[in-house]
């Protein structure tokens, strides 16, 4: 099973770190990923967030790739119907070229209410937009000669674009999925499944793409992010990541999206306490193995965990991955995504 690690920059509120301290801090510890033997980064997006949630992926996913030699690089998730997709198609274009082809592009059709709002999107029309500017994203990775694109969202007269990716026909294209419809359009049109969701919907996902008459071994399934932090004992582990990771929650929670919350200091003591059902994998190398142990007979091929919540500091981060790609990263290596 590959592992790869979600960058998620978030300051906690009442408790900033200056911002250009912790974004350095993201790039060192994405290049320490590569160094343990991460399989892949994922730089998430989302605008307009109290707690500075990145909002600049495509930025900061170039700095990555410059930094780094090996590991795969991609947007977990690109909110594409907030963006012109010619400019994110060139942008992502240029990300590969720096990379030399290392390039994913996970996309989510579900931005929140306010980011739509304030682009002035009709969150009603996410869904339509992202499938359409994904179409026509795909022409202009792998299409020669000009081509006019007439849709219902979007309208270009006489594209060619160029440069052109490294890989062709274009970058794998991953597609957030939270629900059957998502799943689906997915499976029909061949792009691989991430899904903070778990069994049900991944199985769902291996039945649609025969239907499309698809392989499953050509598509693959990644999960989470999940949350996680590792320390020599659960006590600690728990004292440095609970206030971040009950801040998480609570993010969802505030938006109607998740159930109330217990107090911090009680959410150590809340059974699979987590976001959407996928707990937080907090404690020892041990508790952290038995925790996503879970995972091990589904159909994934790559686990994508985020190792750093809101408000914790780098030396407990980089001491967590480093226990981690020590005594659990063995572990997840033996498990293998089943059909």
């Amino acid at each position: 099973m590959d592992i790869g690690l979600a960058i998620a920059v978030r300051n906690l509120p009442g408790k900033p770190q200056h911002l250009p301290s912790l974004y350095r801090e993201f790039l060192a510890e994405a290049e320490l990923a590569e160094q343990l033997g991460f399989d892949a980064v994922w730089v998430s997006e989302h605008h307009f967030a109290e707690d500075n949630w990145n909002s600049a992926t495509l930025p900061m996913l170039a700095a990555v790739a410059a930094r780094t030699e090996r590991v795969r690089l991609g947007t977990y998730v690109l909110l594409l119907a907030l963006h012109d997709p010619l400019r994110v198609a060139e942008d992502l274009t240029g990300i590969d070229l720096i990379s030399n082809g290392r390039l994913d592009i996970a996309v989510g059709a579900g931005p929140m209410e306010v980011e739509c709002k304030v682009f002035g999107i009709d969150k009603n029309e996410a869904f339509g937009r992202t499938y359409e500017a994904l179409e026509f994203m795909q022409r202009c990775f792998s299409e020669d000669g000009p081509f006019t694109h007439e849709g219902k969202y979007y309208h270009y007269p006489n594209v060619c674009m160029r440069p052109r990716s490294v890989q062709q026909p274009h970058p794998p294209i991953w597609m957030a999925a939270m629900g059957p419809q998502s799943i689906q359009r997915a499976a029909q049109r061949g792009y691989h499944l991430a899904s903070a969701l778990h069994s049900p919907l991944w199985k769902t996902y291996a039945g649609q793409l025969e239907a499309a008459g698809r392989k499953r071994s050509d598509h693959r399934v990644m999960s989470g992010p999940l949350l996680v932090h590792l320390a020599p004992t659960r006590e600690l582990a728990w004292d440095e990541a609970e206030q971040g990771m009950h801040w998480c929650v609570d993010f969802y929670n505030r938006r109607g999206w998740t159930a109330p919350l217990p107090p911090v200091g009680e959410l150590r003591r809340t059974p699979d306490a987590g976001i959407y059902g996928i707990p937080f994998a907090v404690g020892t190398p041990q508790d952290v193995v038995r925790i996503l142990g879970r995972y091990r007979e589904e159909p994934l091929n790559q686990i994508c965990l985020q190792f750093r919540a809101p408000g914790m500091e780098y030396a407990c981060v980089e001491r967590s991955l480093r226990m981690f790609a020590a005594e659990v990263m063995p572990e997840m290596r033996r498990w293998g995504a089943q059909a």
